[in-house]
């Protein structure tokens, strides 16, 4: 989708866990064999004590402060996670609309699991095409993966998860380090829903913190059940078409000279330079940066912690052109295509 309309993604921040838990140590410490530490290619993955909407909070309050924006003035709160956020039965966005003062804003939760940043990025961007009375939205997104319901070195295949929380205002004006959102593309491949599910029964309740949950366990149910399904040739497709269709809708060419970065997922360094990155290059020119080799792979927030990591990077310029590529479980994949504004 083309936003002819100016856009804004805003003083985007992260806040990531306090500690940095080295590759070295969880090999040492019989988290991780040798063998994956090395082809996963994380120097660590970043661990915090607290809860992930007291991570999200911090976050906020960051963009909120370097845009110069109150609570107050906020006509959204579109908050996505993945994974547990301290409480079962409940609503994380209101807590970060309480929290923040933003009490004439519509908290919306986004569960798209991994996808769900730039999923609430995109809704809240129709959400302020259709209604002009909607001056700023903010984006959050927070995950943490501790023991022992979640196994974050080895519990799944082909990533590690860090824990970390980030936030982005989507204005109409810029405030602060932002980028003009051009555009955007998803697609979605439903048919891999049950990677994530397996041949697990459907259970009553959920088993968060009473067994160690085991992603692998599910994808390998999942392509032993259905050998004829390629992940890998889906991805590729799903990469290159959104890509191209989001390039495209933004009016540039796969090789235009303004492009200065590409952000792709957080994956495992195999993972990115045999599938994602050799698909990425076939339809754009823009480098490609290695931005999560020292965090992990932070569930929803991966898109939005690159942007804060680029536009903090003094590297870019206004004008310059950036893609940031998210996917996430069930599957969807998205890309966006901003130009620096300031």
């Amino acid at each position: 989708m083309r936003f002819d309309l100016p856009l804004y993604l805003s003083a985007p921040a992260a806040v990531l866990g306090e500690h940095v838990q080295t590759a070295a140590e969880a090999v040492a410490e019989g988290l991780v064999s040798e063998f994956n530490a090395e082809r996963y290619r994380y120097s660590g993955l970043r661990v915090s004590e607290l809860s992930p909407v007291e991570l999200a909070e911090r976050s906020a309050e960051l963009t909120l402060a370097a845009a110069g924006v109150s609570g107050e003035q906020l006509g959204r709160i579109l908050h996505a996670w993945t994974y547990h956020q301290g409480h079962e039965f409940w609503c994380p966005a209101h807590y970060l609309a309480d929290r923040l003062g933003a009490f004439k804003a519509l908290p919306v939760g986004v569960q798209q699991m991994c996808n769900g940043g730039m999923s609430a990025i995109d809704q809240a961007a129709r959400d302020m095409i259709v209604d002009s009375k909607i001056d700023s939205a903010l984006i959050t997104t927070a995950d943490c993966y501790p023991p022992p319901g979640f196994d974050r070195w080895s519990g799944d295949l082909g990533i590690a998860y860090g824990d970390g929380a980030t936030s982005v205002l989507l204005t109409r004006a810029p405030y602060g380090p932002s980028v003009r959102l051009l555009a955007t593309a998803s697609v979605a491949a439903s048919e891999l829903e049950a990677m994530h599910r397996g041949d697990a029964p459907f259970s009553p309740a959920p088993l968060s913190g009473v067994k160690t949950l085991q992603p692998r366990q599910a994808k390998k149910e999942f392509m032993a059940g259905r050998p004829s399904v390629d992940f890998g040739e889906t991805a590729h497709s799903a990469v290159t078409t959104v890509v191209s269709r989001s390039l495209e809708d933004a009016g540039l060419r796969p090789d235009d000279p303004r492009f200065r970065a590409a952000a792709l997922p957080r994956l495992a360094g195999h993972v990115l330079s045999g599938s994602y990155e050799p698909a990425f290059r076939e339809v754009c020119s823009a480098p490609v940066v290695d931005l999560g080799s020292g965090t992990g792979h932070l569930g929803a927030g991966d898109p939005m912690a690159s942007l804060t990591d680029l536009l903090a990077s003094g590297t870019l310029e206004r004008g310059d052109l950036v893609v940031l590529l998210s996917a996430g479980a069930g599957f969807t994949w998205t890309s966006a295509v901003v130009e620096v504004a300031r």
